[in-house]
């Protein structure tokens, strides 16, 4: 018998789920690898994909909670884009993810979350290979799970 799964890895499937709905990207649910023209959402961060065509991409990297009071919890995860291309585009696919989560009530959907904020974010140059990344910290503000 498997083990269930944890709270940290349900979030982030449903988050994953609430992006690509919101046009952020694709999520295949069921492992099957992205094309290489697809901006695949990864739930297994801080891991960065290293398999050929993807350049582009989004990783989900669940951060410890923390604590609001005795019956809330403000969970935190960040999203690190990745791109290949300028560092417009980057800022631009950024913006898209920020307009998805930030100042949002109830999301990702069905996790008791009042209220989504952008925590913090980071935007670094192009690597070698000349993908460049913006890292997103979100907080959700829920109830204790």
């Amino acid at each position: 018998m498997a083990d269930p799964d944890s709270l940290a890895i349900v979030f982030k499937r449903a988050l994953a789920q609430h992006l690509e709905d919101a046009g952020c990207g694709v999520y295949r649910s069921d492992g099957t690898a992205y094309l290489a023209t697809e901006r695949g959402i990864y739930t297994n961060g801080p891991d960065l994909p290293t398999a050929a065509g993807t350049d582009n991409c989004l990783i989900l990297t669940w951060l410890s909670p923390v604590p609001d009071g005795r019956a809330n919890m403000l969970y935190r995860v960040q999203v690190l884009s990745r791109l290949k291309g300028s560092r417009i585009a980057a800022d631009n696919w950024a913006a898209l993810i920020a307009k998805a989560l930030d100042q949002k009530q109830n999301t990702p959907p069905g996790h008791s979350i009042a209220w989504t904020e952008l925590f913090s974010e980071l935007a670094y140059t192009a690597d070698t290979s000349g993908r460049a990344s913006t890292a997103q910290t979100f907080t959700f503000l829920g109830r204790r799970q």
